[in-house]
């Protein structure tokens, strides 16, 4: 099946999925985005705009995306590369002369967009991250790039918001636009984007879904978080946008796509041009992170705003993209968005069964959530064969292939394990054939609609 196909019709499962962690997380909401080949996959909210009205999230709220900015600002650094403009080994000193004198003036284009330019991260007073003062208007900026670097350029990678500020001014003496503008005419602009730009406007606050502080302790409430501008930063941390918008426009950062890059640009973007050790090895390229996820090469960027915590990913080659924008500090979008493609490669890999499911049955009448005093699992119709997994984390690790033997019997394929493998499912159905409960190792597991009355839980909303 086409992995267009298969993305649709995973997509009542793969919000379900994600639902449930999203209630366990007690994350307020969540949006997401799938698209293949630049077409709509799958989209849906889930949770809440505001935990305080308590007003549902939809599709068309408004993130803030923050380091996605840096992939717009890349973009736009190519894109004037390309018609010869700028070159990568510009140094900054060139196009902005008030650096002169300063260690930032010596840096190349390159260096900024791989963070390899060891510049400070975001200038010697921060708290405008935690919203204690305004983020620095372009004087403060070349003010606070004007320091001693951390690192001597090239030495190490060093991420930071401060070299990408740069860039953002860069554009600007480089194309006689502002950045705002710039962005508009030849990046939003041509991909007919209307829910996506470098600086929320003040009219559009309304449709910004409330960020939420973290939690400290488990119980602790999650307190809404104002907006806030980001003035000379935006080309690092301004852009807001929606699922459906991010995964349009990372979707024309495919092979293949010409509408904003050339490939031999793309390819160079996405290059593996800084290793990254802590806290886990990855890789950096000009302006996007590249990732292996299972057998996809996938790149994209992370952001984090306060209230907001979000992650894309695309795979080049095939053109899968797939965005997860999170509305509170600690939501855990890149652990979900790199599950998701995780759980599609499983609906899209089917393995080669042993023994073919007995003819004549619905697979559907199998599936569920069923809960034990031990937790859940899901039966799950992935695109014509029935798998039961977890619905956390990666389900791959957890995925376990189902033949059908008659109505009410399922067998697992035979693997080595500690769980009851190898052990069939024994379904007990009502009158009308809905599944009363079924028993997997000897113990039953019910649909959790009926655990949850069996041990007097509330029902879920």
């Amino acid at each position: 099946m086409p992995l267009l196909d298969t993305v649709r019709n995973l997509a009542p499962y793969l919000q379900s999925w994600l639902e449930y962690q999203r209630d366990l997380a007690r994350v307020p909401g969540v949006q997401v985005a799938v698209r293949v080949g630049g077409e709509l996959a799958a989209s849906f909210a889930l949770g809440v705009a505001n935990e305080a009205t308590g007003q549902s999230l939809t599709p068309q709220h408004l993130f803030r995306i923050a380091s996605h900015s840096k992939t717009f600002t890349a973009t736009a650094i190519f894109q004037l590369a390309e018609t010869g403009t700028l070159r990568l080994d510009d140094l900054a000193g060139r196009w902005l002369p008030e650096l002169a004198g300063s260690p930032a003036a010596e840096l190349t284009v390159r260096a900024l967009l791989g963070h390899q330019s060891g510049i400070n991260r975001d200038g010697a007073d921060s708290d405008y991250w935690q919203q204690l003062h305004d983020f620095p208007d372009r004087d403060a900026l070349v003010a606070l790039c004007r320091a001693d670097a951390v690192f001597a350029q090239n030495q190490f990678f060093k991420y930071s918001n401060m070299g990408y500020s740069l860039l953002g001014l860069i554009i600007e003496a480089a194309s006689g636009q502002t950045y705002e503008d710039y962005v508009a005419a030849h990046i939003t602009g041509p991909l007919a984007l209307t829910n996506l730009g470098p600086e929320l406007p003040r009219e559009r606050e309304p449709e910004l879904a409330a960020g939420h502080s973290g939690r400290l302790a488990g119980n602790d409430a999650r307190r809404a978080l104002p907006s806030t501008d980001t003035r000379a930063m935006a080309a690092a941390t301004g852009f807001y946008g929606t699922a459906e918008d991010v995964t349009a426009y990372f979707a024309a950062h495919a092979l293949g796509r010409g509408e904003l890059l050339t490939d031999a640009s793309k390819r160079l973007m996405q290059r593996k041009e800084s290793e990254i050790k802590r806290p886990a090895e990855r890789w950096y390229g000009l302006g996007l992170f590249v990732e292996k996820i299972g057998g996809r090469t996938v790149v994209g960027h992370s952001g984090g705003f306060p209230g907001h915590i979000t992650q894309s990913w695309l795979d080049p080659e095939s053109g899968l993209a797939v965005s997860v924008l999170t509305n509170c500090l600690g939501g855990p979008a890149t652990e979900w968005a790199t599950n998701l493609i995780k759980l599609i490669d499983l609906a899209v890999n089917a393995p080669q069964k042993k023994i073919a499911d007995a003819p004549g049955f619905d697979l559907d009448t199998y599936t569920g959530r069923f809960a034990t005093d031990w937790g859940v699992f899901d039966l799950v119709n992935l695109g014509g064969r029935l798998v039961s997994l977890t619905p956390q984390g990666d389900s791959a690790m957890s995925a376990t292939e189902l033949t059908v033997v008659d109505a009410d019997t399922l067998m697992p394929e035979p693997e080595a394990g500690f769980s009851a493998v190898g052990e069939p499912f024994e379904f007990q159905r009502k009158a009308a054939g809905d599944i009363g409960w079924v028993r997997q190792g000897g113990g039953r597991a019910w649909p959790v609609t009926a655990y949850r009355q069996r041990v007097g839980l509330a029902p879920l909303p």
